[in-house]
């Protein structure tokens, strides 16, 4: 282990030529590069094209923004409150989307049948996962944080299971104990590892995972709109945290006068607040217009980006050791990903459509041999019962048979 952090990734030449060239002229260069790259786009591809790469391109910069902004408001200002953070972020989220909602930009739809103690329930989940998920940050690097969040999914498979929701199969089996052992091999890798920030961690995952769990119970049957979904959970989140921060966080804060970071930094904390905000809206938009798939994937792409953008540009070591484990996790985190979309579409029923007519013309004149399809099920299939939840458009049950006619037509 200490042979493994001694050979550190080769990655603080580019942090030096970056930390050289400043940060305006860094900033200069990106953007050329940005505008470069969107000529050529326009040339070569469509316009919905250019529009979900420009979603996914804003789901790509709101979560690393939030992650960024956060950690230099508790870490490097001072400000190290992550229940006020966080209070911050879904006080601008409650404000926005009601903003939206009363000025006619959006409908509520289904507002009346959301029961209030399923919102209780996931409101207080949502707080504990939010709240949890900013403590990390006090003890832990960036890039190794992103690490541990790849270890997600298995949490999520064990809490599926335990509490009866879905139990896995072998292959994702496989997956939780290859996550597992590659989490364990990073760790061993870490620099800056500390016990604490590594519970915080685990705990918030934990939180996270049982939040999934409770959405997936009781709203089940709801389908709420993006901006509904937010106007109905932000304000119930709020209200677990603002109690938490006044018993907690709020005594402390007085007493070493930390409001004042406020007024000396009023863009960060501006900034800290709308980024919740942001990557809510934008991974709603990027799912509308992809799928939930091409969302798990960008944000495997998106936490690998994290990890070498703070080597580069925050100065965080990452370790030979280290990178080799997350490199696996981010293979068995693409295993995984697959497995269970495979799973989702073999669930899925099969769509069975009328049979159609072929017509034959026969050598009589205004005579017509129409010879109907095979039916695509044996006498015994039924289609239209339940399946996993899945419903197949009513409850009536179809039985298909196979069948030939001929009917004589009229010229």
């Amino acid at each position: 282990r200490e042979s493994a952090l001694s050979k550190t990734m080769r990655l603080h030449t580019y942090s030096e030529a970056l930390r050289e060239l400043g940060p305006i002229k860094g900033s200069i260069l990106v953007l050329i590069c940005i505008i470069l790259v969107c000529i050529m786009l326009r040339k070569l591809v469509s316009q919905e094209l250019l529009i979900t790469l420009f979603y996914s391109l804003l789901y790509l910069i709101a979560s690393p923004t939030a992650i960024l902004v956060n950690k230099i408001l508790m870490k490097d200002y001072g400000f190290g409150y992550p229940v006020m953070v966080s209070a911050f972020g879904q006080g601008m989220t409650t404000l926005c989307s009601f903003l939206l909602v009363h000025c006619g930009y959006e409908t509520l739809d289904k507002g009346p049948t959301v029961p209030r103690s399923s919102l209780v329930l996931l409101g207080g989940a949502s707080a504990l996962a939010l709240v949890l998920g900013q403590y990390p940050y006090l003890y832990l690097t960036v890039a190794f944080i992103q690490m541990l969040k790849a270890f997600s999914p298995a949490i999520m498979v064990l809490l599926l299971s335990f509490m009866g929701v879905e139990y896995p199969s072998r292959r994702v089996i496989f997956c939780v104990l290859g996550l597992s052992f590659c989490t364990a091999v990073a760790s061993a890798g870490e620099v800056n590892f500390n016990v604490i920030g590594v519970l915080f961690m685990a705990g918030a995952s934990c939180s996270d995972a049982l939040r999934l769990v409770i959405a997936q119970k009781l709203l089940k049957n709801l389908k709420l709109k993006p901006v509904e979904t937010l106007y109905y959970t932000s304000p119930v989140c709020l209200l677990w945290m603002v109690p938490a921060a006044l018993a907690t966080e709020m005594p402390l804060a007085l007493h070493r006068n930390s409001f004042k970071l406020i007024l000396k930094h009023p863009l960060m904390f501006m900034l800290s607040g709308f980024s919740g905000f942001f990557v809510n809206i934008t991974s709603f938009l990027l799912v509308k217009r992809t799928s939930s798939m091409t969302l798990k994937t960008m944000t495997m792409t998106r936490n690998g980006g994290l990890v070498i953008f703070s080597a580069l540009l925050m100065g965080e070591t990452i370790t030979s050791l280290e990178a080799f484990g997350y490199s696996g996790l981010l293979v068995f985190f693409g295993l995984y990903t697959y497995t269970k979309a495979s799973q989702t579409m073999a669930a899925q029923p099969v769509a069975i459509t009328e049979p159609k007519a072929s017509p034959n013309v026969s050598g009589r004149e205004g005579e017509v041999e129409v010879e109907e399809e095979e039916s695509l099920a044996d006498d015994e299939t039924c289609v239209g019962q339940r399946a996993n939840g899945l419903h197949t458009g009513g409850d009536t049950d179809y039985l298909l048979t196979k069948k030939s006619s001929k009917s004589n037509l009229a010229t």
